[in-house]
């Protein structure tokens, strides 16, 4: 297996690695939130990314089984005297959707935004809530 060598990223830190190379992505596709979905008991929990992004500018919507997350990161205000040398973080508009079940409780879902994170909770209706029954032994 050959390898370039690499001198300069030899003696530095990853992160700083990423962040000096030049190449990086500026695409619209860049804007949509990374997010985690987990499945608990009695609920489902999306957890999106949003750094930069202001609660006030973001929007989540539930309509026919889907579940939208949308919003807009809005660029930093500067000075005319203040001059920027590079520009890599993103701004625009964003959208991510996903298909729900059937099987939520519509009216409690709830959506909490803090520090970077928005967290939307699914509660499931009692019916797809798994249940526990005892049985008697005889």
């Amino acid at each position: 297996m050959l390898m370039k060598y690499r001198p300069a990223e030899s003696i530095l830190n990853p992160f700083f690695e990423d962040f000096l190379r030049s190449e990086l992505p500026t695409q619209e596709a860049d804007l949509i939130p990374r997010c985690d979905v987990l499945e608990r008991k009695n609920d489902y929990v999306i957890y999106a990314e949003l750094p930069g992004a202001v609660k006030e500018n973001l929007k989540v919507e539930y309509q026919n089984h889907l579940l939208t997350i949308s919003g807009q990161k809005k660029p930093v205000l500067h000075q005319d005297s203040e001059r920027f040398y590079r520009t890599e973080r993103l701004y625009g508009t964003f959208s991510r959707s996903f298909r729900v079940g059937e099987e939520i409780d519509t009216g409690k879902i709830n959506a909490e935004y803090e520090n970077g994170v928005l967290e939307v909770t699914l509660p499931k209706t009692e019916k797809a809530q798994p249940k526990t029954v005892d049985i008697q032994v005889k």
